[in-house]
């Protein structure tokens, strides 16, 4: 009992130390990955020297020794007696799109504003925002700004998890035969492209800060669809109302919501509210906490709220399923349909107002 005792107090104190030292691990793969180096133990059929990693990498043999003997008790790299081998966690790493997307997001636009965790909290503000201009107030009018390395892992991060979902929610979406669609929040137009191509009568707007809606007429992808697609530039934070979509019988919100606190979240839907037809449907698309299938959807989804916090606007975070709902009452819409589990992370609600009569 004292063996198994202290093998399972060691078993724990490591773990507590990868905490402790978690900064040092990830920058050492971060490291690992830009090199090469780990790519070439995971992708070699046999175990790889040290003196090959040298002549792979282009490194000195004082920089792999660093690395290496650091990503062993980590959990990444094994040693055997002709070489080293990596572990499964080293494989995900490499060749797992997920992990990968996730981590640059980490690396490349949150690590350094990661920092200003502790003062973010005390003062409501993304403080860490500062890395990249201490002017910004929010991070989304700013997305075109951001270095080249942080705007590709924002967009790739983004984009893989929201497309994992949109091709379930195009099918269910189209059972409601659509015709013309307001895409909330549609950024690059991502989705209005796929829509537009799936539904090739249907019309589309898209509302978003002016810096979305002037530059979407030059995106070149849009290019074959942008002839159905009008824009209205929304300022959300601002008291503004949407005007111009009384005919629209589909309105969507893709991770939209959750870039929003909850009375922040209330007010918008309230708007959009008002500008809907009573007969029109509001489908909205989030990754909700806890309705996730596994323990690291679950933690990916907590763990990226921190950038809300820190990076994007100081004051939202990705909601639980009975946070949604009750937004969604507050604003006056009843909850029509809930399909979970689409994609990764996301799940997909189908919401209609309230008749004015029951309010």
């Amino acid at each position: 009992m004292e063996k198994a005792d202290k093998t399972q107090f060691l078993d724990t104190l490591c773990e507590a130390q990868k905490i402790a030292f978690s900064p040092f691990i990830f920058k050492t793969v971060s490291a690992a990955l830009k090199t090469g180096l780990l790519g070439a133990v995971v992708t070699s059929e046999k175990p790889v020297t040290r003196g090959e990693l040298e002549e792979k990498s282009g490194l000195t043999a004082y920089a792999v020794k660093i690395m290496v003997d650091i990503l062993k008790p980590a959990g990444i790299l094994e040693e055997k007696e002709d070489g080293l081998t990596s572990t499964k966690v080293g494989e995900l790493l490499v060749l797992d799109e997920m992990t990968r997307v996730n981590f640059f997001f980490t690396d490349d636009v949150n690590y350094l504003a990661l920092d200003k965790t502790l003062d973010s909290l005390l003062e409501g503000r993304p403080a860490g925002l500062a890395a990249f201009n201490p002017e910004w107030k929010t991070i989304y009018p700013h997305l075109p700004e951001l270095p080249a390395a942080a705007q590709d892992a924002w967009f790739k991060f983004d984009h893989f998890h929201s497309d994992q979902a949109y091709r379930k929610a195009l099918t269910l979406i189209g059972y409601r035969c659509p015709k013309h669609l307001v895409d909330i929040g549609g950024n690059t137009g991502r989705f209005t492209k796929l829509f537009l191509e799936k539904f090739p009568k249907a019309r589309a707007t898209l509302v978003d800060l002016p810096v979305e809606t002037e530059a979407l007429a030059d995106r070149p992808e849009l290019q074959h669809v942008i002839d159905r697609i009008d824009t209205i530039a929304i300022d959300w934070l601002s008291p503004a109302k949407l005007e111009g979509t009384g005919e629209a019988d589909i309105y969507w919100m893709s991770q939209f919501l959750d870039c929003f606190d909850h009375d922040e979240a209330v007010s918008i839907l309230k708007r959009v509210r008002e500008a809907m037809a009573p007969s029109a449907t509001l489908a909205v698309l989030e990754p909700v906490v806890n309705q996730q299938r596994h323990q690291a959807a679950e933690l990916s989804l907590a763990a990226t709220s921190l950038y809300f916090t820190t990076v994007a606007n100081g004051n939202s975070r990705f909601f639980y399923g009975s946070e949604l709902e009750a937004i969604f009452f507050e604003a006056g819409f009843q909850l029509m349909e809930e399909y979970d589990n689409l994609g990764i992370s996301h799940s997909l609600f189908f919401l209609r107002p309230f008749p004015k009569d029951e309010e």
